[in-house]
């Protein structure tokens, strides 16, 4: 061997050993890059995931009725406790996917299901991929080809096609194909990794298709016009090997992109498309676990769609990197920019709070809002708005000067446009068309949509709505026989109007967000602005509105829904804004803007919005069909405008879920139980929202090419003075429809409602002589008989029995003979009556003497008895109690554990506020005999007692009623937790049962003026006069509840009557007696359907409209008149504009609302409304209400004359209008 040749070999040593360092410290970066970057993403997914935690805890104790306050303490202390056993890998114990008689550990299933959705995610998004890059590539490279318009209009379709009426007709088409061939062709639901499969993954398939599609054709049209693709085409290459070996790898990080968004379309889809088919994964349980208040699974499957959401995201992060190197640096940097993110946050957020303060303590802030408004003035009235043209592809400031031959290729650039924008002629002409249907659609309703058709009799045949569609009906009737054509026409106001207001603040929020975020880039403020859009965008858009909606109160109206759909929505808008405001910064004329000193307000007013406007013309209409697709998969799962009401239409079958206002989504609500058997229920109000949500894209794809194509000079238009008009048009608008027309007449004739008057009324009604109308006294009658002459005096017609205004009842209850007692042998002063322990208003008879130690008893969920003839439930049978005192926690625990034989019960109140007022005691027999001869219950004391009270027993434990109620909370089904103590207690609770106790209603009839086609519906208006019996603390005056009440019908009847009002409809007004029962049912509230019965022909004759309930009217802690309408949202919104109309203050009713109406379960005791009813009350009415404060001192005259009035004005309305 030659020296030359080791010296080679050295060096080639050398050389390979120095090329492996290399490749070596090359893989050693790449991979700490690589781990960086996971870590980064990781750490920053634990707040999301916390944050998704916490937020979903308050949002499920919002939606049961707690306040705010409250349910941001219960969701961090629950939240705190959860992460704490997630660490541990304790998921908590769940009954959604198993039985709530059978709960499970929620790890245990939690895999389970998840992965059937992630098999169906899976299948749809491989298949909306290869369909909608194949579809779109084909277009990109027709442009010259006719069928590329109609694979793009193809692919906008399939963005407009809403889940549920996209499974609706891929389930009628295979009915019907199966019914012609008589061979199954797919299965239309259920589960199954087979042919089950196909149409769940076509409908989930079906928007991420068209998304993919779309993307796919811009991103390679752009593509194919790039230098380098014609470089390469000069050089020969093929157009296969161009596309392949170019076009895609520069096209492949939008179509990921596109592929990330459309998952979270599909996320959103997929509850819908699994509760159709009866998919059983993730989408179909997180539903049924939020019905029926499983909250360990449904967090748990909310931080499953959250993490994933997250690794996508992470996955796609570094796909990026890969398909395009530029990326890395750009992500390298943005991670050296971004390490002290934290600290800067904190300390921006400190200076900008220093800031405010000091600039709020000065006068500074007057004079710069001052000079404001008088710039503003100026501007607005001696300044002509300047115009600004522009191009979409270059963002320039306004003011260039126009010349000639650039005006001409404007004109050109435009007619071409517009003449082969078949995408805005087509979406201008449904939206066109919209907006007739949205002026004139109750004028164009062949029948009032409030009218419904029951039984019929044709040809000797019953039949029963739902009616097929025929000459009368072309659309045919839902199942309450209400005209379908005419709900769609007439819901079309209520639906458009919602989805209008919500684009509107998703632009006014996501404008604003964005514009801060992008002019201060890389700041605290644009980090915590985008965290949060992350937050949003971890949750499924569905659920998380849906969970918005129920927290804020569902039967409140409109505005939850605003809440929601507007908090969903701006984060989308918000990252456009953002990134166009981000590259508008740099641009030399915002430079210069900046170096003469303008304002940071003034250069994104004057320079940066003009640029953005085109495109936000085109996002509004494109956000007008995502709002309407999310409204229309909300009411599917039953979640629509003021939550509706559920009618029993046959025994023993489904309630039908409805609303009494025409609005679209809420035909929806009942599409898998009807759709099937009458598909006209379901397509008409389906193809609703699909007509207008493809109109919306089909606009907003329109102008999107109007303005990349020829630019669009909206400022023209869209100015400062255009704004002044709109907005003094909408000012005129508003005052001249609330001071002409039948509503100011109804408005100045209610305000003739006389206070005065009424409160003399209640004084009346309230002499101690009538022992404030107690049950069972002599005052009772003397009341009744006072207010039929009144009835009499105002000119009623009798519509009582036998010619009278009476309708005679008999009623039973229990009286107290004497004071009830109860004694602790604790060595300490007796609790007192009326403010530590009171006599239990129980189900049953409670009275008697009983002495025993006091033991604790609770239970989780009890399943039911499934042994011998027993009725008690297993968990408890071998109970006994018979020498003791039960001491319980609440009061549905006191009728849980009424059949166990114990001597007496202690029942702790959540509200020692009870303990003061007087209520009827029942009658009724608690002893039951089963089937086989066992009989259980007694007749034993049973009191109610303070929380204060329940520790001083519980004291030698050392246990408190908090914690008993924690722990009891805590317990899984039949499991049982009993605490023993030593302290004796006596109760004496000492009563008698009366029976055949006589009273009586008293109705009156307004009838309507003969001759109008309305005279055949009542208005109901109805108050109790009556209150409990008298008992050992005397006479309690009862002039709130409900004097007030009585005082007040009398005087509206007295102003109808001094008005000269004349009703289109019967107004029957009836003081009723609520208090005791009637063969063992509980008399309040009162069959408003048998009190019409009383007078012959009254029921056949009359339907009933509307029930109005008044109570507690003259005084209340809070200062609103609260609105309780139930499922009514038809009154709640005529109630609550008769209030706005008289400028009187007005809340609805916060009645907690049961969200098992997600999974088509009604209220436990709702059953079918008979008519749509409205309670009027002040709020806190109940303070005193049953107690002896509730004296005629104590009302407040102005509360009773603003109550009056609104009412009256309603009434008005009722009486005469048909839509209102």
């Amino acid at each position: 061997m030659t020296p030359s040749s080791v010296t080679s070999r050295h060096s080639s040593d050398h050389i390979t050993r120095f090329s492996i360092l290399q490749s070596s410290a090359r893989l050693a970066r790449a991979l700490l890059a690589f781990l960086t970057l996971l870590a980064r993403n990781l750490l920053l997914a634990v707040p999301v995931l916390l944050a998704v935690i916490y937020v979903s805890y308050l949002g499920l104790e919002m939606a049961t009725g707690a306040g705010f306050a409250p349910a941001a303490e219960y969701a961090l202390r629950e939240g705190n406790a959860y992460f704490v056993r997630l660490l541990h890998g304790d998921l908590g114990m769940g009954t959604a996917a198993t039985s709530i008689n059978n709960p499970a550990p929620v790890a245990s299933y939690l895999w389970e299901i998840f992965s059937r959705s992630l098999g169906l995610l899976a299948v749809s998004l491989a298949l909306a991929t290869l369909l909608g890059v194949a579809i779109g590539l084909r277009a990109a490279t027709r442009t010259h080809d006719n069928r590329a318009l109609p694979l793009l209009m193809v692919s906008i379709i399939g963005v407009s096609m809403p889940s549920f009426f996209a499974a609706l007709l891929l389930q009628l088409l295979i009915i019907r194909i199966t019914r012609i061939t008589g061979t199954p062709l797919l299965p239309v639901g259920g589960f199954g990794w087979d042919s089950h499969l196909i149409l769940p993954a076509l409908v989930l398939a079906a928007r991420p298709i068209a998304q993919i599609t779309r993307v796919t054709y811009l991103s390679v049209r752009e593509a194919l016009r790039a230098d380098y693709v014609r470089t390469a085409r000069s050089k020969g290459i093929s157009q296969r090997r161009i596309i392949a070996g170019h076009v895609m790898r520069n096209v492949a990080v939008p179509i990921f992109t596109t592929l990330g968004l459309s998952l979270r379309f599909a996320l959103s889809s997929l509850p819908v498309v699994e509760l159709f088919f009866g998919w059983p994964g993730a989408g179909f349980v997180l539903l049924k676990a939020i019905a029926a208040g499983d909250t360990n699974t449904t967090i748990a499957l909310l931080l499953c769609f959250a993490a994933l959401f997250i690794l996508v995201n992470l996955l796609l992060d570094l796909t990026y990197s890969r398909l395009d190197p530029r990326l890395r640096a750009l992500s390298q940097d943005a991670a050296k920019a971004n390490r002290s993110s934290a600290l800067e946050a904190l300390q921006g957020l400190l200076a900008a709070g220093r800031r405010l303060v000091a600039y709020l303590i000065s006068d500074d802030w007057w004079r710069d809002l001052e000079r404001s408004v008088q710039r503003m003035g100026r501007r607005l009235l001696w300044r002509r708005p300047r115009g600004a043209g522009f191009r979409s592809d270059a963002m320039e400031p306004a003011g260039a000067p126009d010349e000639s031959g650039a005006a001409r290729r404007q004109r050109g650039a435009w007619r071409a446009a517009w003449r082969g924008n078949v995408a805005l002629w087509l979406g201008g002409l449904i939206s066109l068309g919209l907006l007739v249907v949205f002026i004139f659609g109750p004028q164009l309703a062949p029948h009032s949509p409030f009218t419904t058709r029951g039984l019929e009799i044709v040809d000797g045949e019953f039949l029963i709505p739902p009616f097929a569609p025929d000459a009368v009906y072309p659309w045919g009737t839902d199942v309450m026989g209400r005209d379908m054509m005419s709900l769609v026409l007439a819901g079309a106001q209520q639906t458009l109007t919602l989805a209008a207001i919500v684009v509107l603040a998703r632009l006014i929020i996501g404008v604003l967000l964005g514009a801060l975020a992008g002019w201060f880039y890389g700041s605290w403020l644009d980090r915590l602005i985008v965290w949060t859009a992350e937050v949003l965008a971890a949750f499924p858009t569905l659920l998380l509105a849906m969970l918005v909606i129920l927290s804020l109160g569902i039967r409140s109206g409109t505005r939850p829904f605003l809440v929601g759909l507007s908090i969903v929505g701006w984060a989308e808008l918000m990252q456009y804004v953002r990134s166009a405001v981000i590259n508008l910064r740099p641009r030399p004329f915002i430079e210069s803007a900046v170096a003469i000193g303008a304002r940071e307000p003034r250069i994104v007013w004057h320079h940066v919005m003009p640029n953005l406007l085109p495109a936000l013309i085109s996002l509004a209409a494109l956000e007008m069909g995502a709002v309407l697709m999310l409204l229309g998969e909300l009411g599917f799962i039953g979640i629509f405008i003021g939550g509706g009401a559920f009618a029993e239409l046959q025994i023993d079958g489904p309630p039908y879920h409805y609303s009494d206002v025409p609005e679209w989504a809420s035909l929806l609500a009942n599409v898998r139980l009807y759709a099937r058997s009458y598909p006209w229920t379901a397509l008409y109000p389906a193809g609703a929202f699909f007509l207008s949500i493809l109109g919306f894209n089909l606009l907003g794809e329109g102008i999107r090419r109007v303005v990349e194509e020829a630019g669009v000079q909206f400022t023209r238009v869209f100015n400062r003075g255009a704004l002044a008009a709109l907005v003094i048009l909408l000012i005129a608008g508003s005052v001249v429809r609330g001071n002409l027309g039948a509503a100011a007449l109804y408005r100045e004739q209610a305000r003739r409602f006389d206070a005065e008057d009424a409160m003399t009324l209640v004084d009346e009604l309230t002499q101690p002589a009538w022992s404030g109308r107690a049950l069972g006294s002599e005052g009772l009658s003397a009341s009744a008989r006072f207010i039929a002459d009144e009835f009499d005096a105002l000119g009623l017609q009798r519509a009582g029995e036998d010619g009278t205004f009476f309708i005679p009842r008999q009623r039973e209850f229990t009286h107290l003979i004497g004071e009830p007692s109860l004694t602790l042998n604790d060595g300490r002063p007796g609790p007192v009556y009326g403010q530590d322990f009171a006599a239990f208003p129980y189900l049953y008879q409670a009275t008697g003497q009983a002495k025993g130690t006091v033991q604790v008893l609770a239970a989780g969920y009890l399943g039911e008895s499934n042994r011998g003839f027993s009725l008690l439930p297993r968990a408890i049978r071998n109970l006994d109690y018979s020498d003791q005192i039960l001491m319980v926690l609440s009061e549905e625990d006191a009728l849980r554990f009424s059949r166990l034989p114990y001597a007496g019960m202690l029942v702790v109140t959540d509200d020692p506020a009870s303990l003061t007022r007087r209520y009827t005691l029942s009658a009724r027999e608690p002893v039951v005999t089963s089937f086989g001869g066992i009989t259980s219950g007694q007749t034993v004391p049973t009191i109610w007692i303070s929380p204060s009270t329940a520790n001083r027993i519980l004291a030698e434990s050392g246990r408190t009623i908090s914690e008993l109620r924690r722990a009891a909370d805590a317990l899984v089904p039949d499991e049982l937790l009993t605490v023993a103590t030593s302290v004796n207690a006596t109760l004496n609770v000492p009563g008698e049962v009366r029976k055949g106790v006589e009273t009586t209603h008293i109705i009156g009839q307004l009838p309507a003026v003969q001759g109008q086609n309305l005279g055949g519906n009542v208005i109901v208006v109805m108050a109790q006069y009556d209150t409990p019996p008298l008992g050992p603390e005397g006479v309690y005056p009862a002039a709130n509840d409900n004097g007030s009440g009585i005082a007040l019908m009398l005087e509206i009847i007295r102003t109808l009557k001094e008005t000269d009002y004349r009703p289109y409809k019967t107004f029957l007004f009836i003081a009723y007696s609520g208090e005791g029962t009637e063969n063992g049912v509980p008399a309040y509230p009162p069959d408003v359907e048998k009190l019409t019965t009383a007078r012959a022909g009254f029921a056949g004759n009359l339907s009933i409209e509307a029930v109005v309930d008044l109570r507690g009217v003259a005084a209340g802690e809070g200062n609103q008149l609260v609105i309780e309408a139930g499922g009514s949202l038809r009154l709640a919104d005529l109630f609550e504009e008769s209030a706005s109309r008289l400028n009187a203050p007005v809340t609805r009713s916060g009645e907690p609302v049961d969200i098992s109406i997600v999974f088509d379960r009604s209220q436990t005791n709702s059953g079918g409304q008979d008519a749509p009813q409205v309670g009027i009350r002040w709020e806190g009415w109940e303070a005193s209400a049953r107690t002896a404060a509730d004296a005629v001192q104590t009302l407040d005259e102005s509360k009773l004359e603003s109550a009056g009035q609104v009412v009256t004005l309603a009434l008005m309305t009722l009486g005469r209008e048909d839509n209102y």
